[in-house]
């Protein structure tokens, strides 16, 4: 009995941690507003440092690997959790932008003084 609690416990326990990982988010700091470098230069970037600094893949991102994207020009920025859908492709929980910047709220029309009820024109000097 005891067995079987603990296989059926360590099955569950191996499918939760199939469901959530981690992942990094860099933002690109030589062409922050240009065009993107490609993401094959990520890759090449994140390789050296993994060999440069014995860091793993597979867990969090250590400051010494920080450090060393810094100096290949991804600058880091927060970490977030991503979650396997129930087809098995992985979705972040917060949304990313190309710019990792949420886009800008709209302007708001100018305000207008209200026209004069006897001309029509708008009332010179009025302000809100």
């Amino acid at each position: 009995m005891k067995r079987t609690i603990t296989a059926v416990l360590l099955l569950l326990g191996a499918i939760a941690t199939a469901q959530a990982g981690t992942a990094e988010q860099y933002r690109d700091m030589i062409r922050p507003h240009g065009h993107k470098r490609p993401n094959a230069v990520l890759q090449a970037a994140s390789r050296a440092c993994y060999a440069k600094t014995g860091a793993s893949r597979y867990r969090l991102d250590t400051p010494a690997f920080k450090q060393c994207m810094l100096g290949h020009g991804y600058r880091w920025l927060y970490t977030y959790t991503v979650r396997a859908r129930s087809n098995g492709v992985s979705i972040p929980d917060s949304p990313t932008y190309p710019d990792n910047t949420p886009p800008a709220a709209p302007t708001p029309a100018p305000v207008q003084p209200p026209p004069d009820p006897t001309t029509g024109m708008p009332i010179p000097g009025y302000s809100y």
